[in-house]
């Protein structure tokens, strides 16, 4: 699945190299973009083979040291690398990064250290508590670090939240509609593009309540101005640079910051779609101070939406499978042979229209077709039930 945004000529002819455990969001926005553009992996999705014009694989990679000793064997000539989730917070000296300071994501990233920078920058957050603290219930468990949701969890008493403490916090629970906004700032100036639908813990999608499930943009409400102002506000309050995002929960009393990404998000192909701003280039002219022009009404002509589809079982996708996902339009699709565990993603289904209402609907009709599709056989179920008799 493809579509077009407006060209520009690439910045110095820069390669640049991209790394995560999943990278094809990236890889095909620098592609589409006019870059020529690298990328090392863990998953080899189908639709980011076609986008890279070189490719290399990895199973686990657990430090930096591993990441350059690697990055060492490579017979790759790039110009830049730039670390998608999960290496944001890697520091790989000798090379030009195009991400943030790895201190300031480090920061960032800790979910305790960041609620502590918002109370002293004085923007709404979610208090956050210690085990000895004397709070209401419920109350909401989140690991320190990490991304996704999936590890979320509520907790209704005292019981249900021991063994919090290093690795998980403890969080005042809020309810309300979750957003984000998409911003591109400089060292000296910043512009929000697109606010943002989050899709989280979609029954028709996912089975946790909290997981990070997709995205529709835009999104229209009466606090769109003022999501744009705090946003643009605190990213450049934090010092960062290119692309970033604002996670934001708008609750009975006005929009609260959850968090902050500061990297590139999932967000990207549909805001890209929806402005028609290449937010790929847009990063990358940010690191030389070259801030994006983006017209007041850059999203106010179509919409664009993305379902990240997870497994109810385990799975692997054959050659069966995976033919009928081709006549879909989906993206982050898997090769043929890839076994995918209960309770992880599958694929990505994207859908585009002239209303937030056509583009759910095209979401959840393309998500219900390929649940159908990754069923067993009736006589697969059948030899399955006989063998446990």
């Amino acid at each position: 699945m493809c579509y077009n945004i407006p060209a520009r000529e690439v910045v110095q002819n820069l390669r640049i190299l991209i790394i995560g455990y999943s990278t094809r969001y990236i890889v095909c926005a620098a592609k589409r973009a006019g870059y020529t553009v690298y990328s090392l992996d863990h998953f080899g999705d189908v639709d980011m083979l076609r986008c890279a014009d070189g490719y290399a694989r990895f199973d686990e990679m657990t430090s930096e040291e591993d990441l350059l000793d690697l990055l060492n064997r490579l017979n790759w000539d790039f110009d830049a690398i730039i670390l998608g989730t999960g290496f944001e917070c890697f520091d790989l000296k000798g090379y030009r990064v195009l991400n943030n300071r790895a201190g300031v994501v480090r920061s960032i990233s800790n979910k305790k250290l960041f609620g502590g920078m918002m109370k002293s920058l004085g923007f709404q957050h979610p208090e956050i508590y210690d085990i000895s603290d004397d709070f209401g219930y419920p109350v909401m468990i989140k690991p320190v670090y990490g991304s996704g949701g999936i590890e979320n969890r509520l907790a209704h008493s005292r019981e249900e939240t021991r063994g919090c403490g290093t690795d998980m916090l403890i969080q005042e629970y809020l309810e309300g509609v979750p957003a984000s906004v998409s911003v591109i700032s400089t060292r000296e100036d910043a512009v929000a593009i697109a606010v943002n639908e989050q899709l989280i813990g979609t029954p028709w999608l996912t089975r946790d309540r909290f997981a990070y499930c997709g995205n529709v943009t835009p999104f229209r409400s009466e606090y769109d101005s003022e999501m744009r102002e705090i946003a643009v506000q605190l990213i450049q309050k934090l010092g960062l640079i290119g692309s970033n995002g604002v996670d934001f929960l708008i609750t009975e009393n006005g929009p609260v910051v959850i968090e902050v990404n500061a990297r590139f998000q999932g967000t990207l192909d549909t805001v890209e779609y929806a402005s028609g701003i290449s937010v790929f280039d847009a990063h990358v002219r940010a690191f030389s101070g070259e801030l994006v022009e983006v017209p007041s009404d850059a999203t106010e002509r179509r919409f664009a939406g993305r379902a990240v589809l997870f497994a109810d079982t385990d799975v692997t996708i054959d050659e069966v499978i995976s033919k009928k996902l081709e006549k879909e339009r989906i993206m982050d699709i898997p090769q043929t042979g890839w076994r995918i565990s209960a309770g992880d993603p599958v694929t990505t289904i994207f859908c585009e229209g002239k209303s937030r209402e056509q583009v759910v609907q095209g979401l959840r009709a393309a998500a219900g077709r390929i649940r159908e599709l990754m069923q067993p056989s009736v006589a697969t179920r059948k030899t399955t039930h006989l063998q446990n008799l």
